[in-house]
């Protein structure tokens, strides 16, 4: 049986390190990828090594072992010296012997006879897959079609907004989306209920709230940074317990599921109340309602934040926000 290891930073994935993988797969019988656990350089959007791990286990589930260990020498500017092959051979003999060790440039010949295997140089010229990390981290949105949809949808930060009827949740979304040259995801639910004459069922809900998700899988695919989403899973879901008093429970598990994934914004409720012919709450009704959904983040320990005012101070404190979190917006 032929053992191969494949290793890397992976940041991100790329169809040229999908190449190597590949190329390693069909002359191994028994393969291990190992995921050294650096940090991105400059000022990229973070990537743990969880969610490098993440995209292997998703693209290669019939790899055994896919393992992340500390990178030895993070912080060596001159950490890719074959000087240093034998530091980071010793901290992989807990895996055993490996015959072939993949990698795409030659400078990995000495780490690869120092576990006693024989050094593969898959593509060094980049001329089958002519990308790197280098060049997709300048410009993410600009090379996203070397990158699987899995790896690039996963960096790009999802922004939804969240409140009562009338509190300027659709507005922010289309204005930032604009200004930021990105996209926006509209509220399927309200498109439904129009459609149906401003009627609807229990079972409408679990399709909204699916229909909404898949808008936005679909709409993260070709995003710029941020995607921001007018309403979610989540708000489905609260009004489905304002209406029923309950909720199917694979939306609550939809829900669950997905309420990681986003940068949760609460529109407050002072936009100024405007009946355009199908909502359903004003006054202290609105307010119970804007009331309870805060109380559900609390309770799901959400982290969020509350933005009032005109639409100009929302979209700067929105902006604000995202600096804060990832740096300058673009």
């Amino acid at each position: 049986m032929r053992r191969g290891l494949v290793f890397g930073k992976f940041m991100p994935l790329h169809r040229g390190h999908q190449h190597l993988i590949d190329t390693a797969l069909s002359q191994c019988d028994d393969l291990t990828i190992v995921v050294y656990d650096s940090d991105p350089p400059g000022d990229f959007a973070p990537m743990p090594v969880e969610l490098r791990l993440g995209w292997l286990q998703a693209l290669y589930p019939n790899v055994e072992n896919i393992l992340a260990v500390d990178d030895p020498m993070k912080h060596d500017p001159d950490r890719d010296s074959p000087a240093h092959a034998p530091e980071y051979a010793d901290q992989l003999r807990f895996l055993g012997p490996f015959d072939r060790v993949f990698s795409s440039e030659s400078n990995y010949d000495d780490f690869a006879r120092a576990l006693g295997a024989q050094p593969v140089v898959v593509d060094e010229a980049r001329g089958t897959v002519p990308i790197s990390g280098t060049v997709i981290r300048a410009d993410l949105y600009e090379h996203r079609g070397w990158l699987d949809p899995i790896v690039y949808s996963s960096l790009i930060q999802k922004v939804v907004f969240v409140g009562t009827e009338s509190s300027g949740k659709t507005t922010l979304a289309r204005a930032l989306a604009e200004q930021l040259d990105t996209l926006w995801t509209h509220e399927f639910g309200r498109e439904l209920w129009e459609a149906q004459n401003l009627t609807g069922t229990f079972a409408d809900h679990l399709k909204m709230a699916r229909r909404q998700y898949e808008r936005e899988q679909a709409a993260l695919r070709h995003s710029r940074r941020f995607l921001f989403c007018d309403t979610n899973a989540w708000t489905t879901l609260h009004w489905s317990l304002r209406s029923y008093g309950t909720a199917d429970a694979r939306l609550h598990q939809l829900v669950d599921r997905t309420a990681h994934e986003y940068l949760w914004v609460v529109c407050d409720n002072d936009f100024g109340w405007i009946q355009d012919g199908t909502r359903e709450m004003a006054g202290a009704e609105s307010e119970r309602f804007q009331e309870q959904q805060i109380a559900d983040l609390d309770r799901r320990l959400i982290p969020y934040t509350v933005v009032s005012g005109p639409v100009e101070e929302r979209i700067a404190r929105v902006e604000a926000l995202l600096a804060d979190r990832n740096g300058s917006c673009p």
